[in-house]
């Protein structure tokens, strides 16, 4: 997980949530999350509880990625322990080398991604459910706490899978059933309170806006569809779907996931029952969250990463069972581990350099330094043609501008109302936005439109001043 601090945040995820993150500690707010001086309710509570101390403590590069990098090397310390406990030392140690070496894995746990603290919450009471079923109940108490901090990373989707889980678990494992009872009444008063820490001083605060807006929107809008950006509509849909996720699982868990089809759960000889039960659970643990991404929606590659960890000890445990040579898998994984390393931080620092982001981060340093109103013009969705015969490109807004620049921003496309602004206001914009005729407009509205030239390189983005 070494070098996350090497490039700054991508837009356009990262960058809300990096923006939503500087702007509450500026306001020392801890409930509603805010972006330019909004409430903002695309996502829960936990990544921002997060990160608000790490960006506070450690800076701008090296604080917002952090609650990512802890919670995916605890999940790595998840898969661990449950393999360790339930297959043996070497297993444990071959699983945690396989997720840490699939490329979804690396790539997404590395970045400010809502879906590493879920990861981390639901990977842990996936594997202390099974520690209830087959060991103290009390474990249960456990699986409910870390379902409630799930709902507070991205909603209910960790109980909706834990409750499909659960249910066919008791349905295909009669032998289990009995091992149902107990600590039920005490797990969900405490999933709930952990829900309710949020939630309520959520809705208190700010009502039907937030029932509204994240509740329906932010909920069950995206399950059914409303988030048109990532959603692939009926039938075809479904099918389009299908055959990507099947691609994100193949190409995501490479070359792991070549041996998932002979670690999946049969019945043979030499295995026994708890064995096979348990090998059972972890494949309807992937499967679900498989066949759930599948039919939702919306629709985007991490969204299958809870899948990885079965898969994981899954492999793992074929390996080690079947393979002739463990020493062979451990050392083929632990490779893979340092490959998959820097391959991504190759590819993250040319796409930061490529993309333009580190330039126009590095204006809005320049900005800051220098102070006063800061305004972003035309930075909206465009498609930019990259030339005849080359694919055009499609820009995105900036919401990263906003942490880099630690203040709320005039965000418009329209010049005049940043003419109509007190001066000086900056302009921060893409090349080719502003035209001679708008310093003419700025001359009858009695301002002076004039480029700045900051000590950072410039080919996409342009900075402007207006006195």
């Amino acid at each position: 997980m070494l070098g996350w601090w090497l490039y700054g945040l991508f837009d356009v995820d990262e960058g809300f949530y990096g923006a939503v993150v500087a702007e509450m500690n500026r306001r020392g707010e801890w409930i509603t999350p805010l972006y330019n001086g909004k409430p903002w309710f695309e996502k829960p509570i936990l990544l921002y509880w997060l990160a608000k101390p790490c960006l506070m403590l450690f800076g701008e590069m090296f604080g917002p990625r952090l609650p990512s990098i802890l919670t995916t090397l605890g999940t790595y310390g998840v898969v661990a322990w449950f393999a360790n406990r339930r297959f043996g030392e070497k297993t444990g140690q071959v699983a945690v080398l396989m997720l840490a070496s699939s490329l979804l894995v690396v790539g997404t746990g590395r970045m400010m991604m809502t879906d590493l603290p879920l990861l981390l919450c639901f990977t842990a009471a996936m594997a202390t459910f099974w520690e209830s079923l087959v060991g103290k109940p009390s474990w249960r108490v456990w699986t409910a706490g870390l379902l409630g901090l799930g709902v507070l990373a991205k909603g209910p989707i960790a109980l909706i899978l834990f409750a499909i889980i659960a249910g066919w678990t008791y349905w295909r494992e009669p032998d289990l059933r009995p091992s149902f009872k107990g600590y039920w009444l005490q797990g969900t008063g405490l999933m709930m309170l952990a829900i309710a820490s949020w939630y309520v001083p959520a809705y208190l605060q700010n009502g039907q806006l937030f029932v509204q807006k994240f509740l329906i929107e932010q909920n069950i809008g995206r399950f059914t569809g409303g988030d048109a950006a990532h959603t692939l509509p009926g039938i075809a849909g479904l099918v389009a779907g299908t055959g990507m996720y099947i691609g994100v699982l193949l190409l995501g868990m490479l070359p792991w996931s070549l041996f998932i089809w002979n670690a999946w759960p049969r019945r043979s000889k030499g295995e026994t029952a708890p064995d096979l039960a348990l090998n059972r659970y972890l494949a309807t643990w992937a499967a679900v969250v498989f066949i759930f991404f599948t039919i939702s929606g919306a629709k985007l590659p991490h969204y299958l990463l809870p899948l990885f960890p079965p898969l994981a000890i899954l492999i793992a445990a074929y390996a080690i069972s079947k393979g002739k040579a463990p020493t062979r898998w451990f050392n083929s994984a632990a490779v893979s581990c340092c490959v998959m390393a820097l391959l991504a931080n190759g590819v993250f620092l040319w796409w930061y350099q490529a993309s333009g982001q580190a330039e126009v981060h590095a204006i809005s340093r320049y900005v800051r330094k220098e102070g006063g109103a800061v305004s972003i013009y035309q930075m909206g969705r465009r498609q930019k043609d990259l030339g005849t015969g080359k694919p055009k490109l499609q820009e995105t807004s900036l919401p990263s501008l906003l942490m880099y620049l630690n203040e709320d921003a005039i965000d418009t496309d329209d010049l005049m109302v940043i003419f109509n602004a007190p001066p000086p206001v900056w302009i921060i914009t893409r090349e080719n936005r502003i035209h001679p005729e708008d310093f003419i407009a700025a001359q009858r509205a009695e301002r002076t439109l004039e480029e700045v030239k900051p000590p950072v390189r410039q080919d996409a983005y342009k900075l402007y001043r207006v006195r």
